[in-house]
């Protein structure tokens, strides 16, 4: 902004010297038509990306929360290892919004204390004991926009929690004795789970998907000739209309595209990401409550 206002004193300093390089007012018009237009498609796709990893994880939690409900009232458990298996597939089902969360983040190999909580003691030996000590956001700053955009679905550098998790939740439906359950009731189960893993994909394909750089760079090139453009539009006004003009325009351009910029990638830390951490927070309270207020129950 600074190097703007800078520019438009120079541009006012040459026309006053040489009245012919001045630029007919008339014209602006046509450019900003131009501008205005390429600016609307950007903010538009950075939110159609923004507002499509909210539906996601809302998908996440819609299939999470279900999955509970029906592990909980449809599920026989006819012995205390049945029991302790059912309870076991619910926190496997919260604990994959977590492993979901911290996979965006780039942190996969990071636990919270809530998930060290919910893994099956299978999984949490996997991981050391210092990553489950604090959360990822007192432990370590959030990973860079490039950091999680390069986080492909398959790493040979870090375990993936979501899809281990999912077998787990899997497996576990595949031990259920068929004749107490209804095949229905399994299918409703597994297509739970799948819809779960098609919205982490859908979150990691937004995440993986970056704006072309030929578009990127063209629009960032012609906002940079339109502000170049504009002192030579106004020519015989006041040097400080000049520069109050060219600060306040600099502002609004540079401004939508860095909030474009912002809100592309939904999956961060910062206050203009999706809430994540409160979501998962979430299913973890009606977790903890359902255990606490409606254990399961033997039926022999």
């Amino acid at each position: 902004m600074i190097i703007s206002v800078i520019y438009s004193v120079l541009v006012w300093l040459l026309m006053r010297n040489n009245k012919g390089v001045a630029l007919p007012g008339s014209t602006s018009g046509y450019f900003s038509t131009v501008v205005s237009l390429l600016l609307v498609f950007r903010t538009n796709t950075a939110y159609d990306r923004f507002w499509e990893g909210r539906k996601l994880y809302s998908n996440i939690e819609r299939s999470i929360t279900e999955a509970i409900r029906v592990f909980h009232v449809a599920i026989p458990t006819k012995t205390e290892h049945d029991v302790k298996d059912k309870i076991q597939a619910m926190k496997n089902a919260v604990a994959m919004s977590y492993s979901i969360k911290y996979y965006l983040l780039a942190r996969p190999n990071y636990l919270n204390k809530r998930m060290a909580e919910l893994l099956p003691p299978r999984l949490k030996i996997l991981y050391d004991d210092s990553a489950c000590e604090h959360s990822i956001d007192e432990k370590i700053p959030p990973a860079s926009d490039f950091e999680m955009r390069h986080r492909g679905i398959f790493t040979n550098d870090s375990f993936n929690l979501p899809i281990a998790l999912s077998f787990e939740i899997t497996n576990y439906l595949q031990s259920i004795d068929k004749s107490e359950i209804s095949p229905v009731l399994f299918v409703v189960l597994f297509n739970l789970v799948s819809s779960i893993m098609d919205a982490f994909v859908g979150c990691i394909r937004i995440q993986t998907t970056p704006v072309p750089f030929a578009y990127s760079s063209h629009l960032h090139l012609v906002c940079a000739v339109y502000l170049m453009y504009i002192p030579f539009t106004l020519n015989g006004y006041h040097i400080a209309v000049i520069t109050v003009i060219q600060l306040i325009t600099t502002f609004m351009l540079l401004g939508i595209l860095s909030i474009a910029e912002e809100i592309e990638n939904p999956f961060g830390c910062d206050k203009n990401d999706l809430p994540i951490s409160n979501y998962c927070d979430n299913l973890y309270d009606q977790l903890m409550y359902i255990l606490e207020t409606h254990p399961p129950q033997i039926f022999p």
